[in-house]
């Protein structure tokens, strides 16, 4: 077994998790999908007090992760953290959830938006012209340490979702962020400037597989792909739905 903290065991853990949740979130589609689909039961009693500042989708979305987790590990109350915040035996489990609509698949396709308080990751963020490159470092730290002594690693997941104007869900995919410790594996291009100075994106589509481990297994997955999407949406989220095409020639192999 790797030693423990060292790039390797940071790595295989990353990888143990992602397919735990990603497992669980298979099982429960069902569940999460009538869970989606709960507020239109009272739509008519709160459509009105929405305005153009909240999601119709986003907020409720959150509750319904919340619940499929509740057995996850035990939450932690901290307030530096993601929406969904785990510790489990031997790790501390930050899940952040993310909510694009078709209307901005930009802001999905190849890069995601990561806010300082969910990522642990350090680097240099490069902008464009002959600006100089920004130095990042987020929030969280790459290991936690308990008051009893107790050491843990921070994981970083997200849940992103992309939805319809009309509320249909085109996909649903999971990924996960490199801890810091790894930032000597893969330097600079997990970041990408965000559209406000300091802010970051996850660079996804430029760190998307496991690179220590045996395989190079995939940094993102997806939980589901509406079979019916149409062209314009495939066309605009190639960068990320590349990742469901090398999934399925992988699934059709082990078939």
């Amino acid at each position: 077994m790797f030693e423990k903290f060292s790039k390797e065991y940071i790595e295989c853990w990353e990888y143990e998790y992602l397919k735990n949740i990603h497992h669980s979130l298979i099982l429960d589609k069902e569940r999460m999908m009538d869970g989606f689909s709960t507020k239109e039961d009272i739509r008519n009693d709160w459509e009105e007090f929405l305005g153009e500042e909240i999601s119709d989708f986003a907020t409720g979305s959150e509750r319904i992760f919340y619940w499929l987790f509740s057995q996850f590990g035990q939450p932690n109350s901290s307030p530096i953290g993601s929406d969904l915040f785990f510790e489990t035996y031997n790790a501390f489990v930050h899940i952040d959830i993310k909510t694009v609509t078709t209307d901005n698949i930009g802001d999905i396709n190849g890069s995601i938006f990561v806010g300082n308080n969910q990522n642990s990751y350090e680097g240099n963020i490069h902008v464009r012209g002959n600006n100089p490159p920004r130095s990042y470092k987020g929030n969280l730290p790459t290991i936690y340490t308990k008051e009893s002594g107790e050491r843990k690693i921070c994981l970083t997941y997200f849940i992103c979702i992309l939805y319809s104007t009309d509320g249909k869900i085109e996909f649903i995919t999971l990924m996960c962020m490199p801890n810091g410790e790894l930032k000597d594996v893969y330097g600079d291009k997990v970041l990408r400037a965000g559209k406000n100075p300091g802010k970051i994106r996850f660079n996804f589509s430029k760190t998307g597989k496991f690179e220590l481990l045996e395989g190079e297994p995939s940094r993102v997955t997806f939980v589901l792909v509406n079979p019916e999407m149409e062209e314009e949406y495939k066309n605009k989220a190639k960068k990320i739905l590349q990742f469901y095409k090398a999934e399925e020639t992988i699934n059709e192999k082990i078939e």
